[in-house]
């Protein structure tokens, strides 16, 4: 008899995207979708989708993440955005794996198949991005990380599976310039937090420097027009990040920059 397995989902406002989440991981034992908020039918459309519903308050990517995690019956947890998608060949390895049950092993991690404008990225930094999101309760399965992109991690060893998990991250070209300025501007005030400071070779040199890595160095021009438009799309977000780390030092005050820098060294 396979080992029991629990889905968990940290949402909000995500009532279009939610029904293919939840279609993709029918197999699971239990579905749990952790609302941080939602204004929308997420709600509903979870509990139709035989999910169960916990509403959690917002304290940021790592600490919901980690609350959801909490709500989870079962020691293996798949954790999964409403974004993405159990392909059906992962949703095999998934099952085989929980079958056998190796007790020596803590987590597996995946390979993620990104779309842009709904066609798949199959190279440049994209492409394979493997995530760690099949793993143990028991042996610390959490979330680590700073205000933006946490990881998923665990104690102890983590197997890699082949097949892909499918990632959407966009509804629309709208969405894309949205994310990418919030994600940017969450990342730089992480980095600041760190100690890190604005730079003009940041601001204009290591963007370029991403766009010939993604479309050159790795291939990114064979995914054609789309791989140049997410080459586009990485490297602006550079951009947007110096830009922000630069005004973020601009408006902190000499004392204050001084006592960041203590405590950062």
């Amino acid at each position: 008899m396979r080992a029991p397995l629990s889905v968990v989902l940290l949402v909000k406002n995500e009532e279009d995207r939610l029904p293919g989440a939840l279609a993709s991981v029918a197999f699971a034992d239990e579905i749990v979708v952790a609302d941080t908020g939602s204004t929308d039918e997420t709600a509903r459309v979870a509990r139709l989708g035989g999910a169960r519903v916990e509403s959690i308050g917002w304290e940021g990517f790592v600490a919901s993440r980690n609350r959801a995690l909490a709500e989870a019956h079962h020691d293996w947890v798949l954790v999964l955005d409403a974004d993405e998608r159990i392909s059906p060949a992962l949703r095999d390895e998934i099952l085989a794996v929980l079958e056998k049950d190796d007790a020596r092993i803590s987590g597996y991690r995946m390979p993620r198949l990104s779309h842009f404008l709904s066609r798949p990225v199959r190279h440049g930094t994209w492409y394979p991005d493997f995530k760690m999101r099949l793993g143990r309760r028991s042996r610390g399965l959490r979330a680590e990380g700073g205000r933006v992109h946490e990881v998923m991690v665990v104690d102890g060893p983590v197997e890699r599976l082949v097949a892909p998990l499918v990632h959407h991250p966009y509804r629309d070209l709208s969405d894309a310039l949205r994310k990418a300025s919030t994600y940017a501007r969450l990342g730089a005030q992480d980095r600041f937090d760190r100690g890190a400071r604005g730079s003009a070779s940041a601001l204009f040199f290591r963007p370029f420097v991403e766009f010939f890595r993604f479309l050159v160095l790795r291939a990114g021009f064979l995914d054609g027009l789309v791989g140049f438009h997410v080459a586009f799309l990485h490297s602006f977000s550079y951009f947007l990040r110096a830009a922000f780390l630069l005004e973020i030092q601009r408006r902190t005050p000499v004392e204050q920059r001084g006592r960041q820098k203590e405590i950062t060294t």
